[in-house]
């Protein structure tokens, strides 16, 4: 029993939680120190579930290596851009429910699961990589948004996405792409960073990949201990994802995002951010209106990544917000949809 909840605690800091990293990039976390006793109270399942409910008709785009994202299109009376939300790593389409409701009727609005999430297929290992995530979203944008003015909203690795877009394509920003919004994400130095202090950057991701090698060749078991352990993922959820107190219902909701990532995801697509340098893009999407939020108590992409965006975009809204962790949007939607109206204010007023 020992044996198997040191298992759980391995799996809670690597599958269960820290999947979180770059949307949710992988390993490793700081847990508090504190004894779970009970369960923890919980808003009821109907709550949950709504959080979960925003959805439209699927609309597949099969990718040149077989990959079927899935993506959807909200409708919207004002035809006059499309604004295109990229999530974050270990999420999917549903972590934009507040921003999906609050533009909901208003802006046309296009969603997609990133290839291996969600509702989307999985990818060979080898895909799993920025540059292939940028023509995935190229390829929606062709095939499912058309040829009008795009606003691209991306949190943490959908950040990362549009930065590497900018760089494939950049003559599309500023004439197809007209805006900008990049939320919790950074442009490189990841390979620095650790979400655990006590072991610095470089270290935790010398630990990190071999520690995922290993639980990936005893999936059964590890499956098993992240459910065994869904009291513990969700002190854990709440830690890494949040910066404030916030409704139990929004830690279950992201604890479900998170369960419904297997280990070998996270695993495939952690090596790409220790190769991360979008620097270059930050020129090219700093000719648009743009915007660009990070939070003050963000333990994945810490503040320190907007703070060195910020300085390479000086025309950009930007913000550093406090209380603040890593799912902003979930935390403080009001803030972020108010942000989101203001950038789509600007992009209009620039609209040839």
């Amino acid at each position: 029993m020992l044996k198997r909840n040191r298992l759980a605690e391995g799996v809670g800091l690597v599958a269960g939680v820290a999947a979180l990293a770059m949307g949710g990039v992988a390993v490793g976390l700081e847990l508090e120190r504190r004894v779970i006793s009970k369960r923890i109270d919980r808003n009821t399942e109907d709550e949950v579930a709504e959080l979960f409910s925003l959805h439209t008709p699927k609309i597949p785009v099969t990718t040149p290596d077989g990959v079927v994202l899935h993506a959807e299109v909200e409708p919207g009376r004002a035809t006059d851009l499309t604004v295109v939300f990229v999530h974050g790593y270990a999420l999917n389409m549903d972590c934009w429910h507040f921003q999906r409701l609050h533009l909901r009727g208003k802006v046309r609005q296009v969603f997609y699961d990133q290839r291996s999430h969600g509702r989307s297929g999985r990818s060979a290992p080898d895909h799993c990589r920025l540059p292939q995530l940028a023509d995935d979203l190229a390829q929606v944008l062709d095939e499912v948004v058309g040829d009008g003015p795009v606003v691209l909203v991306g949190h943490s690795m959908g950040g990362m996405t549009i930065m590497r877009l900018a760089q494939t394509r950049p003559e599309w920003f500023g004439s197809r792409i007209r805006g900008v919004a990049l939320f919790h994400t950074a442009a490189g130095e990841m390979a620095d960073h650790s979400p655990i202090k006590a072991i610095p950057g470089r270290a935790f991701a010398r630990i990190a990949e071999p520690l995922m090698a290993s639980l990936n060749r005893i999936p059964e078991l590890v499956e098993r201990s992240r459910r065994a352990g869904s009291d513990l993922g969700y002190v854990v959820t709440r830690r890494m994802a949040f910066g404030s107190e916030v409704p139990p219902s929004y830690v279950e909701f992201v604890s479900e995002m998170l369960a419904q990532t297997p280990l070998e995801v996270v695993s495939d697509f952690y090596p790409a951010f220790n190769q991360l340098d979008e620097y270059a893009a930050l020129k090219t999407i700093s000719k648009l209106p743009s915007l660009v939020l990070g939070g003050e108590e963000d333990m994945i992409t810490p503040v320190d990544h907007t703070a060195r965006i910020m300085e390479q975009m000086p025309n950009a809204e930007a913000r550093r917000l406090k209380d603040c962790g890593h799912l902003g949007m979930i935390e403080h939607h009001a803030v972020f949809d108010q942000a989101l109206d203001d950038l789509l204010v600007r992009v209009r007023d620039r609209l040839d």
